[in-house]
Order: C-alpha cells, then sequence, then structure tokens
C-alpha cells in the first residue's frame, strides 16, 4: 500500500474498502443484467434501462451532496450514502417486478455516485501532491471488485443454482462491514491541507478557466458512456453475438482485472507521461473496431482486457486534472464531473442497446468509437496549446 500518514491509515483502508464494493456490485450487475431482464419481461431493446436508473442517480445525487459534503464533512456525507447503498441493494435482491429492479438500481446509483465523488474528493483534499497516485491506488479497488464478482456470482448460479439477485445482497453484507471503520476513522482538515485561500471557493469553480472544466466535463461524459458500455454489453456480445455464454465472466473479470492492474501501475508512476490519457483514448478507439472485426472467443477475451488497460488512467487522470482547477471545493468539482459521467452513463448505454437491437453490434460499436475519438481529439489538442 502507499505510504500514508499514521492517522489517514484506517481512512485509506476503508476508502479502498468502499470502492471495492462498488466494483462487486458493478461487476456482478453487468453479469446479472441479460438474466435480470429475460426474467423480469423487459423488452430486449430496452436492455440498458436498469443502467439508465442507476446512472440517473449519478447524475443527480453528488450534483446536490458534493457541495453539501464540503460544507458539513466528506466522512459524514459518506456514511449517509453508505446506507442508502446498502438500502438499494436490498431492494433490489427481493425484487420481483421490473419497476422494483429500476427502483433499486437508482437507490444503488445514489449511494455508490456519492460515496465515490466524495472518496475522490477527501482523497484529493488529504493527499495534496500525491493525489492522482492515491486516485490510482484506491480506484484500483474498484476493479479488484469488479473482476471477483462476476466469477463467484457466475460460479453460485452455476452450482448453487443460485439467483443472479445473489449478487446484491453480497454488495449490501460487505458495505455493512465497513460501517465500522468509516466511523473510527480519522479525517485531517481538508482546508488545512490545502491553501490558505479560503474565500468563495464554489465562486472559484465557475470563474477559473469555466471552458477547459465544461471540456473536462464532456470528456468524461464520453468516457463513462463507453467505459459502461463496454462492460455492461460484454455478456451480451458473447452469448448474443458469439454464442459462447461461458465466456462473459471472464470477459468482465479481464476488463476490470486489466484495468485494476493499469490504474495499480500508473499509481507506482513518479509522474503520469503527459500524452498519456490522448493515447489511451486512441488506442481504445482502435481496439473496440478489432472488436467488430473479430468472431473468435479468444482474441475478444484479450481485447476486452486490453480494453481495461486503456481505460485505466482516463478517469482517475482527468479527475486530477479538472479537481486541481480548484482545490478548496474538490466536493463540488467531482460532483459536476460525476454528472457529466452519469449522463453519459445513463444515456449512451440505452442507445447501444437500441442501436444493436435496431441494426447490429457493428453499428453500435461504431458509435461508440466515434465518442472515444471526439474526447481524444479534445484532449490532444488542449495539450498542444
Amino acid at each position: 500500500m502507499l505510504p500514508a500518514p499514521d492517522k489517514t491509515k484506517l481512512l485509506v483502508f476503508s476508502y479502498c474498502a468502499i470502492i471495492f464494493t462498488l466494483g462487486i456490485q458493478l461487476g456482478g450487475f453487468q453479469l446479472a443484467l441479460l438474466s435480470a431482464v429475460t426474467e423480469l419481461r423487459i423488452d430486449p431493446a430496452m436492455i440498458g434501462l436498469p443502467i439508465t436508473a442507476q446512472f440517473l442517480a449519478f447524475s443527480v445525487t453528488p450534483l446536490i451532496f458534493g457541495p453539501v459534503s464540503d460544507r458539513i464533512g466528506k466522512r459524514i456525507i459518506i456514511f449517509v450514502f453508505m446506507i442508502v447503498f446498502i438500502v438499494g441493494c436490498l431492494f433490489v435482491w427481493t425484487s420481483v417486478s421490473a419497476v422494483q429492479l429500476l427502483i433499486g438500481s437508482f437507490i444503488i446509483g445514489a449511494g455508490a455516485s456519492v460515496n465515490e465523488s466524495s472518496v475522490s474528493a477527501s482523497v484529493s483534499d488529504v493527499f495534496i501532491g500525491k493525489q492522482e497516485k492515491y486516485l490510482n491506488f484506491i480506484h484500483g479497488f474498484f476493479c479488484v471488485g469488479a473482476v471477483i464478482s462476476p466469477l463467484i456470482l457466475q460460479a453460485l448460479m452455476d452450482n448453487l443454482s443460485a439467483s443472479w439477485r445473489v449478487n446484491f445482497l453480497i454488495s449490501a453484507i460487505v458495505m455493512a462491514a465497513i460501517i465500522p471503520a468509516i466511523l473510527l476513522a480519522r479525517t485531517p482538515s481538508a482546508r488545512k491541507a490545502s491553501s490558505p485561500a479560503k474565500t468563495q471557493p464554489r465562486q472559484k469553480i465557475k470563474l477559473n478557466q469555466p471552458r477547459l472544466f465544461i471540456g473536462f466535463v464532456i470528456c468524461v461524459f464520453i468516457y463513462v458512456s463507453v467505459e459502461s458500455s463496454i462492460a455492461f454489453f460484454a455478456d451480451t456480445v458473447f452469448t448474443i453475438e458469439l454464442n459462447s455464454p461461458a465466456f462473459g465472466a471472464l470477459a468482465i473479470s479481464l476488463f476490470w482485472g486489466s484495468m485494476g492492474a493499469g490504474r495499480l501501475f500508473f499509481g507506482r508512476l513518479r509522474k503520469i507521461p503527459k500524452y498519456t490519457i490522448v493515447v489511451c483514448l486512441f488506442s481504445l478507439a482502435l481496439i473496440v473496431f478489432v472488436m467488430i472485426l473479430t468472431r473468435h472467443e479468444t482474441v475478444m477475451l484479450t481485447l476486452f482486457a486490453l480494453a481495461g488497460f486503456a481505460c485505466s488512467c482516463i478517469w482517475p487522470g482527468m479527475l486530477n486534472a479538472a479537481a486541481s482547477l480548484n482545490r478548496d471545493s474538490s466536493g463540488a468539482v467531482f460532483s459536476y464531473l460525476n454528472l457529466g459521467g452519469s449522463i453519459g452513463g445513463a444515456v449512451v448505454p440505452l442507445a447501444v442497446g437500441i442501436i444493436m437491437a435496431a441494426a447490429n453490434m457493428t453499428a453500435s460499436f461504431l458509435f461508440l468509437i466515434a465518442l472515444t475519438l471526439i474526447a481524444g481529439v479534445y484532449i490532444l489538442k488542449k495539450h498542444n496549446q
């Protein structure tokens, strides 16, 4: 683990555990999606609806509670929304209808989004000068959770005839176990760790390079939409397109596993190379294009692993770059970024599902390639200015 001051060790552990649990929920959900939609008789063209419900919550709740966390403390907000996350998971675990699934997905999204944005903002506040390393390190645990949960869920479904719902029960139990640690953890004052300037922090967000900040929000919109589409439709690609449903869980695990390895790798670097995000975005577009061309299971699995590695540094890098515009209101900054990413995660996977049902996988993946190239060109342009 990265070195941390003694009083923050439990805090870092708690944050890693929270992000790990969010990965468990999302990774299992990505495998369970097709089973849930089939069992609850949701129109195949609307396969993206549960994703949309979860990401709609991602777009709303951090925007409200991010600025609140700057005033009353991020640890309090994190604790409250750990409870919200648990309630949502239990709601889905007991779901008997599509409506209950959608409501539960929205509640989970509310809990997960505020926890993720508040944890990221707190890391940015506490570890000044090392925040990108810690963001990569802590977010790497999201990938660990997302790696193991599809494999565990698949094993439970195959060997014990468990329902896809068990993933949500596991997520609730793990999150509940973390609550004592977050209550005992000590949080250094973000304002003491920050620069002396304290006045009107939220106004600075609006006035300090607003065009650049809006550009980051748009790029996050694109990145989250592409990442979530690739991961959520992995099982669909192998089940429907390649007629190899046994590989779906492995594809999701490889995607998140390589992403976690990439984040841990970049987190260990002394300095992240300038054009890393640009290279990763263009590489991701190329990988998705090759996915269109192949119909071989092993090659496709390899491509999902490469896609995960290409995604590894994009999210933490964008978070850090945008947060550097205003350190004193990091909660609000991360909330606006989450808003952009969540709208992308809500709208684009739904559009991909509709395109896939109306046309084919090729058309939907070409749509994702176009979005990725737009983000890559924008970031490259800003680097060269």
